[in-house]
């Protein structure tokens, strides 16, 4: 006679009883949320995601860097450990575990299912273990929630990096809500007339800082950017530049020094925008971008990526695990800015004696939250606070308002 259990097993059903109710509960917000995904995937996403969870508690290994060992070991099944290891392994090699199939489910967690008007997605390029990545994401929390990542490697690439970039702009924008348009915020990286074109073309906002040395036209002078007249802070915006000698885009440029900063800031976007984009907000929308630098920092301690050791389809399979532990990390930064986090802050923040970027606090939304995962005397109320946002989340509250408690 088989043991009971035995099916389960096999079909890599048997949960911990102890993590059952959270599994659920995440299993079926990413149905919700991603109604066209398979069902094991959403299986397979809701364990890689609890078992994050687990290793924010305190089961990490390798000195804090994530290994696919200790996320193995952490995935809530009642199975040997070379079972759940080989179910990681497939996980990351499985073709249809794509940004196409998790961004409009990553956009939905964090928007939710009915968002309006211009939304502000923040894209930049970061390095992970030596592996170029792309995120594009929303601010929340004082943090960047990531809708997409491609990773990829130089000699690998069928076309360009352009190419690259420019199909996640369109993943992006394909992947939000008709009635809702993205507003990308991009670095001088991107400053590439030909992407304004495409742009401009496609009928998509953009807020993207120019270089100084590239040459324009203002008023029938040509001369680059760093030429451009402007006042130490104070915004000065110059309607309809041609932008680039030969491509000769035309662009909104506003100009802006911050005294604090050493170099100003040449802000592009597009021409004759000046009532839906004002100045002030351009400039304000702008700050909000260094946010992604936290966010990078984030992925490279505090989830441990940069400790993380692929031998073989390096970008691939690095790509696959970034949107599997995305999940988790909203719901950690979630956490963090929720209403349980205040009792979190009033245990173990100590405030700077003098403010930082306009705030005493030292302590961030993502750390907060793993500190009310970790530490045992928040147990209970870890419990209760994670059991709220998946709720919430479930019944199609954006991320952005369950965001409560300032950063």
């Amino acid at each position: 006679m088989r043991r009971a259990g035995a099916w389960a097993r096999r079909r890599g059903r048997a949960v911990s009883p102890e993590l059952q109710p959270t599994l659920a509960r995440v299993q079926r917000l990413l149905i919700a949320c991603g109604p066209e995904l398979r069902r094991w995937l959403a299986l397979n996403l809701a364990l890689l995601t609890v078992a994050m969870l687990q290793l924010w508690r305190g089961a990490r290994s390798g000195h804090g860097h994530l290994t696919l060992a200790a996320l193995s070991r952490a995935l809530p099944l009642q199975e040997r450990e070379k079972m759940r290891a080989k179910r990681l392994a497939r996980l990351l090699r499985n073709k249809y575990l794509i940004g196409s199939a998790l961004t409009p489910l990553l956009v939905r967690l964090a928007l939710g299912p009915r968002p309006r008007g211009w939304v502000s997605i923040v894209l930049d390029q970061t390095t992970l273990r030596g592996t170029p990545t792309l995120l594009a994401g929303v601010r929340v929390a004082g943090r960047i929630l990531p809708v997409a990542f491609a990773c990829f490697e130089y000699a690998a690439l069928r076309k360009s990096q352009n190419a690259l970039e420019w199909a996640l702009l369109l993943l992006v924008s394909a992947s939000l809500p008709s009635g809702c348009t993205p507003l990308f915020v991009m670095d001088r990286g991107y400053a590439r007339a030909a992407l304004l074109t495409h742009l401009r073309q496609a009928g998509i906002p953009y807020l993207i800082r120019g270089r100084r040395n590239t040459l324009v036209r203002l008023a029938g002078q040509r001369l680059i950017l760093g030429r451009v007249p402007y006042r130490q802070g104070v915004a000065v915006r110059y309607p309809h530049v041609l932008y680039q000698s030969s491509k000769r885009e035309p662009v909104d440029l506003i100009i802006f020094h911050d005294p604090a900063f050493k170099e100003p800031w040449y802000l592009l976007v597009p021409p004759d925008s000046a009532r839906q984009m004002p100045t002030g907000e351009v400039v304000a929308l702008y700050r909000q971008r260094m946010h992604i630098e936290l966010t990078f920092r984030d992925w490279k301690t505090h989830l441990g990526v940069r400790g993380l050791r692929l031998e073989v389809d390096i970008a691939p399979r690095l790509e696959r695990l970034l949107l599997a532990l995305t999940v988790a990390y909203i719901f950690a930064v979630l956490l963090g800015a929720g209403p349980a986090a205040r009792a979190v802050r009033a245990d173990c923040e100590v405030l700077r004696s003098t403010p930082r970027h306009g705030t005493r606090r030292r302590l961030s939304a993502l750390t907060v939250g793993i500190l009310l995962l970790s530490l045992t005397r928040f147990a209970a109320l870890a419990a209760r606070a994670l059991t709220r946002l998946l709720v919430a989340l479930a019944r199609g509250q954006p991320a952005i308002t369950l965001a409560v408690c300032p950063p």
